[in-house]
């Protein structure tokens, strides 16, 4: 018997993120570090679901009985999609267990009720609200790109963040730009553009809640072929995008020698992949 197991990528932050006719609007990316859900083989199972993956599930009746190995890579409190990935993997696996097919919007839609959630479910990239889960845009197109990822030991509790629509540090009618020059990029399939997006909607977010050395990290990372800078919008973590993991070595040779390098001790390459939640063949 195939043992069901799922997995879902995390993200370095969003890619973006604007409100739009009094609507927030974000486009999340996936990276290398995921997380893991499987029916466990033995009947006890060491591993320990959180509230939010619990809470998740309860829209499933008779699987009380299952055990679960749980495993994931992303790191809690700074951005990485990890609550939204975890919520994904319990919704996915169990809909696999009753034979139910849910799309990924659907999922989406779901943890959005538990909280504000993430785009990573999607293989393809796309723009949801991340208050009701509901698709606003979504793209064929997969640009060949790497991000060098910037994560700090500090945490943000996201949900006792203000949202953008409820601070006035927060530029919300200059936002909705960045929506409109996603959807342009992406039709002219223009990586130049699409790192515009991302370093404007980073800056925009820095007036709400401020990363230590943006505008430092930004100097150096075009210095070094980066096509632009995304942040954690209600996060700490901070994402370099690359054209080519062959810049990596000599950005970080860089990174490493200014003080920045003590506020980010965790530095690490990930190509930007195109998953999304799904079944792992086994």
């Amino acid at each position: 018997m195939t043992k069901l197991s799922v997995s879902c990528p995390g993200s370095c932050g969003e890619l973006f993120q604007c409100v739009v006719g009094g609507e927030e609007y974000l486009l999340s990316y996936g990276i290398v570090q995921k997380s893991y859900l499987c029916l466990a083989e033995h009947e006890k199972s060491h591993s320990m679901l959180g509230q939010k993956m619990t809470k998740a599930m309860r829209g499933f009746t008779d699987v009380e009985h299952l055990v679960f190995d749980y495993h994931t890579d992303l790191p809690i409190g700074k951005g990485c999609s990890s609550s939204t990935a975890d919520m994904l993997v319990a919704l996915k696996l169990l809909s696999l267990v009753k034979h139910q097919e849910v799309s990924a919007e659907a999922l989406t839609k779901i943890c959005s009720t538990i909280e504000p959630s993430d785009s990573v479910a999607f293989k393809d990239w796309t723009v949801v609200n991340p208050l009701t889960g509901e698709v606003v845009f979504q793209t064929s197109w997969k640009p060949n790109l790497w991000v060098y990822i910037l994560e700090p030991r500090d945490t943000v509790d996201t949900l006792s963040l203000p949202r953008m629509t409820e601070t006035k540090t927060y530029p919300l009618e200059t936002s909705q730009e960045l929506f409109i020059r996603f959807v342009k990029a992406c039709e002219e399939e223009n990586v130049v553009k699409l790192g515009q997006v991302a370093t404007r909607s980073a800056r925009f977010n820095n007036r709400r809640l401020p990363k230590p050395y943006l505008e430092e990290i930004i100097a150096i990372s075009e210095k070094h072929g980066s096509i632009g800078v995304n942040v954690a919008h209600s996060g700490t973590v901070l994402g370099i995008l690359l054209p080519a993991k062959e810049l990596a070595q000599a950005l970080e040779e860089e990174l490493a020698g200014h003080p920045l390098a003590s506020y980010y001790q965790d530095r690490r390459l990930s190509p930007i992949i195109f998953e999304g939640v799904r079944q792992i063949e086994e």
